[in-house]
């Protein structure tokens, strides 16, 4: 099924997102296009997931511009009997556009846009018409994917229970399975609520801290995931198998290959606000008692401004009594007991 659609697939959006940290400052009408071979799937528990029941596969071509109404027309074209293809414009500024073509299996997706092998690589043919580099076409093809290890593994996450009961106030670490090739391989974790808004996203390949095919874990910081939330999580690997920059000076085009898996991620409510309750008053060091929940992360705080806050200990215990060896320091001192990171 040929399709066009205003709303990109999320892993779409995700791969170009990465690519176009590939592209240079803009010197050209088009800053970035491509091809893309995607597959997509769907992890429900602890085991392996399993592909997206409907269409789960797809062929993308896509050129992005780097300024408004300066591609007119493109089109992608495989070296085999497949017929030539139309971009369309995705948006009124005729700044991005696309193809998709998505199918039921990987054997009809790769029937129809084979990835070829280095003796007879299949060039895919980008066609792009420009106001003012004129018509440009340039070949990209997948014939080195045997020498980058195929396609990349397809994504699990191995906390899955983990997952399913997350703290928000407290850093939760989501861990994965490799992607297969720790030197090219570029990984991404999103996590969106229903409505596909983006709650948390790993950061951009290349920036500080951004998962590689070396990554198996991803830190995901206290609060800022709702409580009480069924959330959306996406773990993709992409894998870029061939980059050309000479052909269309200014701009860079990419073959890449895509995996993309959907996952459940829940947050447990919100917590119960500890309870504390004075042991002596009368007596130095003071103490106190706080009453809590399992599985929470608890600041014991004090304060003797009520205004700059320290922590004095922190701990997962649920209940615990707090004795403050230095109160006897301070003419007077305030308590609070936080959950948090």
């Amino acid at each position: 099924m040929v399709f066009r659609s205003q709303m990109k697939p999320l892993s779409f959006s995700i791969v170009v997102l990465w690519l176009a940290v590939l592209t240079p400052s803009p010197a050209s009408d088009v800053g970035l296009f491509g091809v893309i071979k995607s597959s997509e799937y769907v992890q429900t528990n602890a085991s392996a997931p399993s592909g997206r029941p409907t269409n789960g596969f797809a062929f993308n071509a896509f050129v992005i511009a780097n300024s408004n109404h300066v591609v007119s027309a493109a089109t992608v074209k495989p070296s085999n009997a497949t017929p030539l293809r139309t971009l369309l414009a995705t948006d009124t500024n005729d700044a991005s556009w696309r193809f998709e073509e998505r199918f039921a299996s990987q054997a009809l997706l790769d029937a129809t846009y084979p990835y070829g092998n280095f003796i007879t690589p299949i060039n895919y043919t980008v066609t792009m018409n420009t106001a003012h580099d004129g018509v440009r076409a340039v070949n990209l093809n997948y014939s080195l994917l045997p020498v980058v290890g195929g396609v990349p593994s397809v994504p699990q996450i191995t906390n899955f229970a983990a997952a399913q009961a997350v703290d928000h106030t407290a850093n939760f670490t989501l861990r994965f399975n490799s992607s297969g090739n720790s030197v090219i391989d570029l990984v991404q974790v999103i996590i969106t609520d229903a409505s596909s808004n983006v709650l948390f996203s790993s950061p951009a390949p290349f920036a500080t801290g951004a998962l590689t095919g070396a990554s198996n874990a991803v830190v995901i910081p206290g609060y800022r995931l709702p409580a009480n939330a069924q959330l959306i999580g996406h773990l993709s690997f992409a894998r870029p198998v061939f980059i050309e920059t000479n052909a269309y000076p200014g701009a860079v085009g990419v073959a890449a290959v895509l995996r993309d898996t959907e996952f459940p991620l829940v947050t447990r409510p919100a917590p119960v606000p500890p309870h504390l309750t004075v042991i002596s008053m009368d007596s130095a060091p003071f103490q106190f008692r706080y009453t809590g929940e399992s599985n929470r992360v608890y600041h014991i705080q004090g304060t003797d401004d009520l205004i700059h806050w320290m922590d004095l200990w922190v701990t997962n215990l649920a209940t615990a009594v707090y004795t403050d060896a230095r109160s006897d320091l301070y003419p007077w001192r305030f308590y609070r007991v936080q959950v948090g990171p």
